[in-house]
């Protein structure tokens, strides 16, 4: 590993001193550290700040420093090339996150031996109408914003309407997605290897509406009507783009994967019941 590239959320505490200690270890290993422009100011910046177009074309791999959002941005700048990525959590859950602030030695060792495994992640890309696509490595969210009035949600896989409600929205989500808000939004665990989109309504005024989960080669097409102009469209928790009433988004499964790094070789089933408290039994 010749070069290793550095993202971090810069509100997060500690974030300078974590960066600078984990960047002085690895150049004493004799790998060069690139770190995000985005932290000039708050670290030293190893061998140099750049620009994640950078790191994109030449690190061998970046280390997401913060919590599952600060993995989501690195994915959304690196993924696409095949960078692996390696999740420092520094937040409160870290679901995606690998590894500990109190782990950095034996993270980074691990990494310079390649004792570690590489998971590849289903991601999909999105677009409103004819517009620019989007991608997102854990979800497509379809909302009402601020105003309290409900919307109407329509969908359609490929040619087919499966669902028309009034509600809050929906979210269309990956497998990696499905731990994530469609999970707080009622719908299912879905294990990551699996080829598979979710559609979880958020709070349908209905007694019938449930979460569906359709082959990973579908094509989700849902339009959006509304009486009023308080209407969003986020992209792994990020505004997209802008929408209005009569809209229509499709969603489809992206020609890239992510790689995310396994660096303990923990099953799902264990960050699971690790991180999510699955299957334990509470009154032990």
């Amino acid at each position: 590993m010749k070069r290793i590239g550095i993202v971090g959320n810069p509100q997060r505490r500690e974030i300078a001193r974590t960066i600078d200690r984990f960047a002085d270890m690895a150049r004493k290993s004799r790998v060069e550290v690139w770190v995000d422009e985005d932290l000039a100011g708050l670290c030293r910046g190893g061998d140099g700040f750049c620009k994640r177009e950078a790191m994109r074309q030449g690190a061998d791999v970046v280390v997401a420093f913060g919590g599952d959002g600060t993995i989501l941005r690195a994915a959304a700048a690196v993924g696409a090339a095949g960078v692996p990525i390696l999740g420092v959590n520094l937040g409160r859950l870290g679901f995606l996150a690998e590894a500990g602030a109190d782990e950095l030695e034996g993270s980074l060792e691990r990494l310079l031996k390649g004792d570690y495994r590489v998971e590849e992640r289903m991601t999909l890309e999105g677009r409103v109408g004819d517009g620019r696509p989007f991608f997102a490595l854990n979800d497509v969210v379809i909302e009402k914003g601020a105003c309290s009035r409900v919307v109407s949600i329509e969908a359609w896989m490929s040619d087919e309407q499966v669902s028309a409600f009034s509600g809050n929205g929906i979210v269309v989500a990956t497998p990696v997605g499905s731990t994530g808000y469609s999970l707080s939004a009622g719908g299912p665990v879905v294990h990551p290897s699996l080829d598979a989109i979710i559609l979880t309504p958020i709070c349908p005024h209905s007694l019938s509406m449930r979460p569906l989960i359709v082959p990973g080669d579908q094509v989700v097409r849902v339009r959006v009507r509304a009486d009023h102009s308080e209407l969003m469209l986020a992209s792994d928790g990020v505004t997209a783009s802008p929408l209005k009433s009569g809209d229509e988004i499709s969603v489809h499964r992206a020609a890239h994967k992510v790689k995310l790094i396994n660096l303990k070789g923990l099953s799902f089933y264990e960050l699971l019941s690790r991180k999510l408290a699955w299957s334990l039994n509470g009154r032990d």
